[in-house]
């Protein structure tokens, strides 16, 4: 969100968005490999070493680097999903509401794994509506199995209904109310005759609308938000009132598609439209009141057994958007192990192993020249990651470094840094691990993101 200005910075900007949209997670990982290398880079590009050649010889370490993940990483079933609420907690480790993940963590895997395509191994979160409502405490986020409505609520007047049962739902986009002239005029009325003339012809026009929609059948209608004019007047909700059809007004454009998605219903333009055959259907719509005249509106025993809600509860507006943040990555960390349903150590321990493993391949293969200076500085980015969670940690970063680099040569591949025992040990006995997609994703950025301003820099030098 910052307002850069150097071409490079935004490009980096550009590649933690791109980690963002396809782990999820990582995004700082993936910031701080990608400083690390283009630092490792003009470290090399100072000894002499052509740009080509620093962008070759990364890309030699990115693909030894994915193999190393490969043999690594462990699968998991997706049907245990203790093992992945594992995941979902190493991430919300480093959010704002860390201590809260026992309740995110469940809630993040039940919603994914209901909107999961667990053949073709994707999810699209976008089918999971995440609602913030401000009250109560971040303890009071809770899952529905159905659409919750946290600014739309029933229309009270004259009696009207606030809850139905075996609803068949319109959602409505044209005006429940008398018609405007298309340019902007007066009218001027000058008798009592000519008024009641306008109000005679005004209620009969709303009466035929409501006529229209009880010869249909619906029994809700959800109607669309209007800066025009109003969506639904007074007389019209008088009328609907009287049929004991409930009314919901204000619905946000950008909610239509998803209510219809979840509703199975089709949005109705036009009155002459209304029929029953885009009607969406649902077991129960009511209001609930959740505490300090805090209200939702709740529709559930929808067709969709997709769709669902998480309504996030929080004190303050700084709080409820963090939670969704952080919500949103325990959301992908779950997709993330079903589009690879494979996970890694994490507290820097896969950072250190790859590191080792490379410095035996330049040994096995007997590496040398500019190509073993490239793989070398690709090792030493790759330890920034142990060295900013130790130094983050308020530990000593060379001593936790050096001592992890000891044990990773004795071949225990799986230890790091654990933060909240500050000691080392068995990140697999700690429960820190993380799909094993989220470091793919954040290492191939990164090294991508250098190779582009590697050939960049050749480009400037041929000129």
């Amino acid at each position: 969100m910052l307002d850069v200005v150097h071409p490079t910075a935004k490009m980096l900007v550009d590649v933690a968005l791109a980690q963002d949209i396809e782990a999820g997670d990582g995004t700082t990982t993936v910031a701080v490999l990608a400083g690390s290398l283009l630092t490792a880079s003009q470290f090399l590009l100072e000894k002499g070493i052509h740009p080509n050649a620093i962008a070759d010889g990364f890309l030699v370490a990115l693909k030894k680097s994915l193999e190393i993940i490969d043999k690594v990483s462990k699968p998991i079933s997706l049907e245990y999903k203790a093992e992945i609420q594992e995941n979902v907690e190493t991430a919300l480790s480093s959010k704002a509401v860390s201590q809260m993940s026992d309740t995110f963590a469940p809630i993040a895997v039940e919603a994914v794994l209901r909107v999961a395509d667990l053949v073709n191994h994707n999810a699209d979160v976008k089918e999971i509506r995440v609602c913030k409502k401000p009250g109560g405490t971040v303890e009071d986020t809770e899952f529905i199995e159905g659409v919750v409505l946290t600014d739309s609520f029933p229309a009270h007047i004259a009696d009207g209904p606030n809850e139905m049962k075996d609803c068949k739902i319109g959602i409505v986009q044209f005006h429940l109310s008398a018609p405007k002239t298309e340019m902007e005029m007066t009218v001027v009325v000058n008798d009592n005759a000519t008024m009641d003339r306008l109000i005679k012809e005004e209620r009969k026009y709303i009466l035929a609308m409501v006529k229209k929609i009880v010869e249909a059948g619906a029994n809700v209608l959800l109607i669309q938000k209007s800066i025009l004019r109003d969506a639904c007047s007074d007389l019209a909700l008088h009328f609907l009132a009287k049929k004991n059809i409930l009314v919901i007004k204000d619905i946000e454009r950008e909610d239509v598609p998803f209510l219809c998605t979840a509703l199975n219903a089709k949005p109705i333009a036009h009155i002459d439209q209304f029929s029953a055959d885009k009607f969406g259907h649902a077991d129960l719509i009511r209001e609930v009141t959740l505490g300090n005249d805090t209200r939702i509106t709740k529709i559930t025993g929808i067709p969709s057994k997709k769709s669902c809600t998480i309504l996030i509860r929080g004190s303050s507006k700084l709080i409820l958007d963090e939670a969704e943040r952080s919500m949103h990555d325990a959301l992908c960390v779950v997709r993330s192990l079903i589009k690879k349903p494979s996970n890694i150590a994490g507290g820097g321990a896969i950072e250190l192993e790859l590191a080792y493993r490379l410095s035996e391949f330049i040994r096995k293969e007997e590496l040398t020249g500019v190509q073993k200076m490239v793989i070398e500085a690709f090792m030493q980015a790759l330890e920034t990651i142990p060295y900013t969670l130790a130094e983050n940690a308020g530990f000593n970063p060379l001593e936790i470094v050096s001592k992890l680099k000891a044990i990773h040569v004795k071949g225990n591949s799986s230890f790091g840094l654990d933060i909240k025992k500050g000691d080392l040990c068995d990140m697999w006995q700690a429960k820190v691990i993380q799909p094993s997609l989220v470091t793919i994703s954040a290492l191939s950025l990164a090294v991508e993101f250098v190779r582009v301003i590697m050939k960049i820099d050749d480009l400037v030098m041929a000129a």
